[in-house]
């Protein structure tokens, strides 16, 4: 909510509305007067999709490209008033299947930048669900395409979160400088430098969703992948790297990353990955006249105020010593305000 002036109990320029209430909940010997009550979400999260484009996505049928369109097309439609949503493929549509650097082309800005309300921008952006090898194609320069993502996401409005959603069917080559067979047959360590300093750096999350994904060693052959990496552990140390493990977050043993073998797991792996990245930061326009008397609740239930959001369940300014402009909901409560999509905040004030 934006632009809205706090008058007589009332709101103007949006969702407030207000009345004289007595024996109000805010304890001591305050009476409440006029109450005015605010509607308010969360700040949506700035997210780029990073897309396999690479040859190994049409290997086989249905496709496991048709499955993440249709993945992503869901999930881009149901949370685009969440989210702002962009998409970025790794290799480009202008890679070709020579075995050099040109299959691993990668676009300077995402294929379609992030913005609201923009599902019917990514899907007319990406290749369609019916998409082949004639499209399909090339290798997968996932290092240099989230180098590039985590850039564009650091020019957008610091006050929005920021995600990466990188999905992959394989281990990262096409490292800038090398050259056939070293193109394609040598891992791109880079990667995990570039998610771990996102992470460590920037606070930009990278969750990591791998589809079909070996957990065994590769060969050591010139067959267009990467020789002697396991690409289950290395999505397994990417998740980690870039603080969004979901497993037992050690080495071997439970995936770290949304580990999928179907449409369904990919879904839900996406899901989960948005609904992660939802904020729980909800600004507050105007900011309440008597910041000790406001009260915050989340589908008619009560929210406590609590001291430390680490730690507690409840919700705090985001600056305790003002300005009081937003709150952070904290613990099972971010849960529930994530599923409930907004909260209401009562705004109390002293008589006179």
């Amino acid at each position: 909510m934006s632009g809205g002036t706090m008058s007589g109990g009332t709101m103007s320029g949006g969702t407030m509305s207000g009345g004289t209430m007595s024996g109000g909940s805010t304890g001591g010997n305050v009476e409440p007067c006029d109450v005015a009550m605010a509607t308010l979400q969360p700040i949506p999260p700035n997210i780029i999709l990073v897309l396999d484009k690479s040859g190994s996505m049409v290997a086989q049928t249905p496709t496991r490209w048709s499955e993440l369109y249709n993945v992503v097309d869901a999930v881009v439609t149901a949370f685009e008033s969440q989210i702002n949503f962009g998409a970025w493929l790794f290799p480009s549509i202008q890679a070709t299947n020579d075995l050099n650097q040109n299959a691993c082309v990668v676009n300077a800005n995402p294929e379609v930048g992030v913005a609201p309300n923009n599902a019917a921008a990514i899907l007319a952006g990406i290749p369609p669900a019916n998409s082949t090898s004639a499209t399909i194609k090339g290798g997968t320069p996932a290092a240099r395409t989230i180098d590039s993502a985590v850039t564009y996401l650091k020019g957008l409005n610091p006050q929005n979160p920021r995600a990466i959603i990188l999905i992959t069917d394989g281990a990262a080559n096409c490292q800038v400088g090398t050259n056939w067979p070293q193109v394609f047959n040598q891992y791109d360590n880079t990667l995990h430098t570039f998610v771990a300093n996102a992470w460590t750096n920037d606070q930009i999350p990278t969750h990591v969703v791998g589809i079909d994904i070996d957990n065994a060693t590769t060969s050591n052959v010139q067959d267009g992948t990467p020789d002697s990496v396991n690409p289950w552990q290395k999505l397994d140390q990417l998740a980690n790297e870039g603080g969004t493990c979901i497993g037992d977050c050690a080495p071997g043993g439970v995936a770290d990353f949304y580990a999928t073998t179907n449409q369904q797991e990919l879904l839900d792996a996406l899901q989960a990955a948005v609904d992660s990245a939802l904020s729980c930061v909800v600004p507050l326009n105007p900011e309440p006249p008597f910041p000790d008397l406001m009260e915050v609740e989340i589908g008619g239930m009560m929210v406590p105020k609590v001291n430390d959001c680490a730690n507690e369940d409840g919700w705090v300014y985001v600056n305790p010593n003002g300005p009081y402009d937003a709150v952070e909901i904290c613990g099972s409560w971010c849960d529930t305000l994530k599923m409930q999509g907004s909260l209401e905040a009562k705004y109390y004030c002293i008589p006179g």
